[in-house]
């Protein structure tokens, strides 16, 4: 059994995550045009975001815009392999890509394949790397092998033996190395999802999402948003390059061992990316919109060029020790930050501002977050009964005790429910939604938020609920 007419993009660009091309060839065979790069731009992949900690990496679902042009829905897991390869058959039988997510670890196609490396990095002490799923999509499947199309990072379309994709598809749960990795989003085994279009878009439909993607990088950009949540905040667009200027700053004003060398080369290699992802837009944009476009785009490159060069700057600097390293440095970003808002300001006059992405109409104070929040915790209570042999009584709804004098809950089972919770959140509204809340348990507050099921929802309505904050232009 096998999809006809099956031949998809190949040569992808390095820093494109996996699920981007199937997704592509998904929406492709759902009758709607699109592109790569404005996947990327769908999700704000261009627009420079960190954690205040340096973590840069796309933050979308901290913003409040709606899915523009793609949606993922009926996340899940099959019950077995049997079970998965029904699932399949069907799906391949009606012309759809199926869609699977599993560890890479198992393909022998793959660098990853049984090498220890792949383990160590992810468990090694300080690792900054997120153990997530990695997605193939199958489009056939016969007695003895599957076919799989897998272009990041391997560049493969071609047979898979029966048994290694089984491998492949009980996932990162099943190899017990990386149970100590402590960055990990949900891991799945016998994961699968689909991906439906928002809306099927024709040629005037893709022009006018080429465009609002444009306005809201521009937007978002130029506002410079920063969201806090708890006891983290995340900076968007310019807020990045402030908060590298801010580091910088620092540095010169203190003592030569207080400046955080790790931050300002974190931030100033890993922002290339966002460029890359900008540049990949404004080179589809040149092509269906035309000019002036065709001259911002030229002048982004001379930009990412002086970006790089600056790094390399900073990379040598540090090497030969050069004593005035950290002034000269500054002056250089100083002048590129400037540079660079000037090339925005620009390209704000030949884009529609009012093209922006819409944002999501429902205020997200209402009692429909809190009753989500405690559908989230009471779900998570559920689950550790089942799992961990714990009695919290649920019968009690919000009223039920977890911690303190009358809780059920040890510290560990607390640390232990508090992580099925953050799962809980970033389920719902993506990854970062529930950042490290499993490792607040231990915080000292004057009251603790862990006593009942109500008091949690509370703490947590207070903490993570995304600011209302509008763009200021």
């Amino acid at each position: 059994m096998m999809i006809q007419s099956f031949a998809p993009v190949m040569d992808i660009p390095y820093y494109y995550p996996c699920n981007f091309p199937l997704i592509h060839e998904v929406l492709l065979r759902q009758g709607s045009i699109s592109s790569l790069a404005l996947l990327a731009a769908s999700r704000l992949y261009c627009l420079p975001s960190c954690a205040d900690n340096g973590l840069v990496k796309p933050y979308f679902h901290k913003l409040d815009y709606e899915e523009p042009i793609w949606e993922m829905c009926g996340q899940r897991e099959l019950g077995s392999f049997e079970e998965g390869k029904v699932h399949m058959r069907q799906h391949i039988g009606e012309g759809g890509l199926f869609l699977a997510t599993g560890t890479s670890y198992h393909l022998p196609y793959c660098e990853d394949y049984q090498n220890p490396e792949y383990i160590r990095k992810h468990v090694k002490p300080g690792s900054r790397l997120h153990l997530v799923d990695h997605w193939i999509a199958v489009y056939g499947i016969d007695g003895e092998h599957f076919h799989v199309y897998d272009p990041v990072p391997s560049k493969y379309m071609g047979k898979v033996s029966q048994e290694a994709f089984h491998e492949f598809w009980k996932g990162n749960q099943s190899i017990p190395e990386l149970a100590p990795a402590k960055r990990k989003e949900k891991l799945r085994t016998y994961g699968t999802m689909d991906v439906r279009a928002t809306v099927k878009l024709d040629s005037s439909g893709y022009r006018d999402i080429l465009t609002q993607a444009l306005a809201t990088q521009i937007s978002e950009f130029m506002t410079g948003r920063i969201i806090t949540q708890g006891e983290r905040s995340y900076h968007f667009g310019q807020g990045v390059s402030l908060h590298l200027m801010k580091a910088l700053q620092e540095g010169n004003e203190g003592t030569r061992a207080q400046t955080n060398d790790t931050l300002i080369s974190g931030l100033l290699f890993d922002m290339r990316w966002s460029r890359y992802f900008l540049r990949d837009l404004l080179q589809e944009a040149v092509l269906w919109l035309g000019s002036p476009l065709d001259r911002y785009a030229a002048e982004f490159n001379e930009i990412i060029e002086r970006w790089e060069r600056t790094y390399k700057l900073l990379q040598v600097s540090l090497i030969k020790q050069r004593a005035d390293w950290l002034v000269q440095i500054t002056s250089v970003i100083h002048q590129l930050i400037t540079d660079e808002w000037r090339w925005y300001e620009a390209l704000r006059s030949a884009v529609p501002q009012e093209a922006c992405f819409n944002r999501q109409m429902v205020p997200r104070t209402e009692n429909g977050y809190r009753d989500a929040l405690l559908r989230i915790v009471l779900d998570s209570c559920r689950e550790l009964n089942a799992y961990h042999n714990t009695t919290i009584p649920l019968d009690k709804g919000g009223n039920a005790p977890l911690y303190g004098r009358d809780g059920q809950l040890d510290s560990l089972e607390l640390v232990s429910l508090l992580a099925v919770v953050e799962q809980g959140l970033e389920d719902e509204w993506g990854t970062g939604a529930g950042a490290a809340l499993s490792e607040m348990a231990a915080a000292s507050l004057p009251e603790s938020p862990y006593q009942t099921v109500d008091s949690l929802v509370s703490y947590l309505e207070r903490q993570w609920l995304p600011d209302q904050e509008e763009d200021a232009g």
